[in-house]
């Protein structure tokens, strides 16, 4: 291996091909490959891509630090690339709800371009020394840079996708046809991404500013009209929210109880619409807002309810009722933290109907006894003895459903609960009476 190089790498790091005896191979494109002072570009694009070639075969991840750009041109003078460890973690940012790895380990491995006369950019400064070991080259291709999906995967995607198969089975699958997934050249991030911007580049521009000319001029009527839109890195509409000066005055005066439901899918792209409803002094259903959504992940549920906590000044609702959904619980426990959140009993049901149809079908008493544990008890030991005998009676001490529901107990046996203020709401029927609508 070269000296120079080598005394960059981890001893532990050989730098060999996947399939390969040995590193001979690896090690000539290393040669081949590696930066020198003086080296010409065409422009920062394909620098950035031969930088970022390298970096593959060396074994670490590339990025973007900084530019200078002229003033009067707006033409870039000089750029640096740099390893994606380098720098390190901003201090100030460490308070944010959202705790992520510390990944930046202060190396200084980089290279920098600058413009010359002739408008070609050469590389000024070349550093490969790195504070940190390397990725070997059958994991090379997971880092963040050197991830890539290729036209026929992109292909494979949309038939899967189109077939109705979910990003996680759909990753899966693709991942044993190229024999694992450390032979996959993606994630199931950039799988799911690529969906993502597939979806929003399908709903035409003119779908787009109708829908912002709209909440424009709903707002023009009146200044109280609240709207707010997520975008994505390429600056498409993800995640919309709404609320009129009607929803945000009721919600003010019967907003303690909430009830939250995604289970209606509207419009031609299949988007989750989510309305925010509950009960007036006539018990009839008042509309606090909704919102038309990319998907349903704690991301985006975290983002809407921020927003409608915003629309409705900061006031979070005693009691918000939702479905049984994993995304939405983990939301509301980092959002709405003052509040109560109470489980739809309907939902549980029909999810316990389909996760525990054996035991449905097998037993007559099955549904009285679980019945029981939802509704009758008033002593939270008497709950937890009748719990656990249910589980005896019928064989399952050992169903993962079960146990994930218990995990949430809190949420809708009624001994937790009695004390909790609901509106006479034990569902999110209202927001299914407004989805039917």
């Amino acid at each position: 291996m070269d000296g120079a190089l080598h005394s960059s790498l981890s001893r532990d790091h050989e730098t060999t091909n996947v399939g390969e005896a040995g590193g001979n191979t690896n090690d000539y494109y290393i040669k081949r490959l590696k930066p020198e002072i003086g080296m010409e570009f065409e422009n920062d694009d394909i620098a950035y891509e031969f930088y970022n070639t390298y970096a593959g075969h060396v074994g670490f991840s590339v990025r973007k630090s900084w530019h200078d750009k002229s003033s009067t041109t707006n033409v870039i003078r000089t750029k640096k690339f740099v390893c994606s460890k380098a720098g390190y973690k901003d201090k100030s940012k460490e308070q944010c709800q959202r705790k992520r790895a510390d990944t930046r380990v202060g190396c200084l491995a980089e290279m920098t371009i600058k413009i010359s006369a002739n408008g070609k950019y050469v590389v000024s400064s070349f550093e490969d020394a790195h504070n940190h070991e390397l990725v070997t080259p059958s994991k090379a291709h997971l880092l963040r840079s050197q991830r890539k999906i290729t036209e026929g995967q992109k292909a494979q995607i949309d038939i899967l996708n189109d077939s109705g198969i979910r990003p996680k089975s759909g990753h899966e699958v693709m991942s044993r046809q190229a024999g694992g997934r450390q032979c996959l050249s993606f994630g199931q991030k950039d799988y799911k991404n690529y969906l993502r911007s597939k979806r929003m580049q399908s709903i035409q521009e003119g779908d787009t500013g109708a829908i912002l000319q709209y909440l424009q001029d709903k707002q023009m009527e009146n200044p109280s009209f609240f709207y707010a839109i997520q975008v994505d890195e390429d600056e498409m509409i993800t995640n919309i929210f709404w609320a009129d000066a009607r929803s945000i005055l009721d919600y003010h005066y019967f907003g303690d109880v909430v009830c939250f439901d995604t289970t209606f899918k509207t419009n031609s792209y299949g988007r989750p619409f989510a309305p925010f409803v509950g009960v007036n002094h006539h018990k009839q259903t008042v509309v606090f807002g909704a919102a038309l959504l990319y998907d349903e992940t704690s991301e985006t549920f975290e983002w809407l309810f921020e927003t409608f906590k915003r629309a409705m000044s900061g006031k979070e609702p005693k009691t918000i009722l939702t479905d049984q959904c994993a995304a939405i619980i983990s939301a509301i426990g980092k959002v709405f933290t003052n509040s109560i959140h109470r489980l739809c009993v309907w939902h549980m049901y029909q999810n316990a109907a389909k996760h525990l149809s054996h035991v449905f079908q097998g037993s007559k008493t099955f549904k009285k006894d679980f019945g029981k544990c939802v509704y009758d008890f008033e002593e939270v030991d008497e709950f937890l003895a009748g719990w656990n005998d249910m589980l005896v009676k019928y064989n399952l001490e050992d169903n993962e459903w079960l146990h994930r529901l218990f995990q949430n107990k809190e949420k809708w046996a009624l001994v937790y609960g009695r004390q909790t203020f609901c509106a006479d709401m034990k569902s999110t029927q209202r927001s299914e009476s407004m989805n039917a609508l």
